[in-house]
């Protein structure tokens, strides 16, 4: 009787917990199935999820309880000691107001300006990258905290997949009446319209798909290797990463992604791009194949022919059991071998591509 007790509750505690999520609308919306089946043409769809191809796993088998040890073990140097030095993000006219120019806000979070069109990518400005507020992973502290009201308003916001750590509840909704324009991968426009944004301002796309802002400025859905899901891994909405092209520069956004040979396939078809923004950080033994190590982050950029290559997805958040600042030191040594050129820029700086730019070692 006692063990037919303890199941009920447990039980009960599951529903509870699946009605809790399906209410909160922090969780987002659901995309319609017959929609996706409809408008997913070149990424792969099947049974009500998207996969990457090869089905290659999120977790290695028999990896949760080395991680679970990891978790509480030591691992030092995963969090700053010190307060990361920031500066207030403008976009400066004196530096350029026709040319490409970006603002690295930490994470995966880029103002860039092209064409005098503002685009924010992944804007996340709450506390933790969670649907909750005092449990999740915690943004570093910055000199210059970065909020919605102290940097400069973006026409575009630019979503690459439904993480927390990507798309945030909080921060869309400091921003869905006035921005202009969002685009987004399928499904992902479920959430923003739960949410409030006008079902009209949103563009979701497959792979590969491509649409016009305005007569210069057009934006075409990559692909990426990675995973959905703000419900677990459900994959019900597709992840990408995004070729930004202008009157005269043309841009890479690498989203979330393992290295494969996508990054090749996307240079030979739009390359050489003026600058690449690469995910180079919350890699780990046991996830080899939805993140890169920082070699990989740098053979990637030579595949899509970058010019030059901003190393982002570091700085922010304790996501995996590296040191934090890791990423980067490793990034910026084996760019050097494979002369590459790079910025790494202090969160804030405004860099104008084209211009001489400085390497910043702040991190140190």
């Amino acid at each position: 009787m006692i063990i037919i007790w303890i199941i009920g509750v447990i039980v009960l505690l599951i529903l509870l917990i699946n009605v809790y999520v399906l209410a909160d609308p922090r969780f987002g919306g659901k995309p319609a199935k017959d929609q996706m089946v409809k408008l997913a043409r070149q990424s792969l769809y099947e049974k009500g999820k998207f996969r990457n191809p090869g089905n290659i796993p999120v977790i290695l088998p028999k990896s949760y309880g080395k991680m679970l040890r990891l978790q509480f073990g030591d691992n030092p140097g995963r969090v700053p000691d010190d307060v990361i030095p920031s500066v207030k993000p403008e976009f400066k006219d004196s530096l350029g107001n026709e040319d490409l120019s970006l603002i690295w806000l930490g994470h995966s979070t880029v103002l860039i300006r092209i064409d005098t069109i503002t685009i924010l990518t992944d804007p996340v400005f709450s506390k933790r990258a969670s649907p909750f507020s005092f449990v999740g992973p915690r943004s570093f502290e910055y000199s210059v905290p970065f909020t919605p009201e102290n940097i400069p308003f973006p026409d575009i916001i630019l979503i690459s997949h439904d993480h927390f750590d990507h798309l945030d509840y909080r921060t869309i909704k400091k921003y869905y009446k006035g921005v202009k324009a969002f685009y987004v991968p399928l499904g992902v426009k479920s959430h923003l319209v739960r949410w409030g944004v006008p079902a009209e301002n949103i563009t979701e796309l497959d792979w590969w798909s491509r649409k016009k802002y305005n007569d210069s400025l057009k934006f075409i859905s990559t692909p990426a290797q990675h995973f959905t899901g703000r419900r677990g891994q459900n994959n019900s909405t597709l992840w990408c990463s995004w070729v930004i092209k202008g009157k005269k520069e043309i841009l890479f956004f690498s989203g979330d992604s393992g290295y494969s040979t996508h990054f090749k396939e996307i240079g030979e078809k739009y390359g050489p791009f003026d600058i690449a923004l690469m995910e180079c950080g919350a890699y780990g033994t046991y996830w080899p194949y939805i993140h890169m190590v920082p070699e990989e982050s740098v053979q990637a950029s030579l595949d899509s022919k970058a010019k030059i290559v901003m190393p982002i997805h570091w700085g922010k958040y304790n996501l995996a059991f590296h040191p934090w600042k890791e990423p980067v030191e490793r990034f910026v040594q084996e760019a050097s071998v494979q002369k590459l050129n790079y910025i790494t820029p202090k969160p804030g700086d405004q860099v104008v591509i084209g211009s001489k730019q400085p390497t910043h070692t702040w991190w140190k």
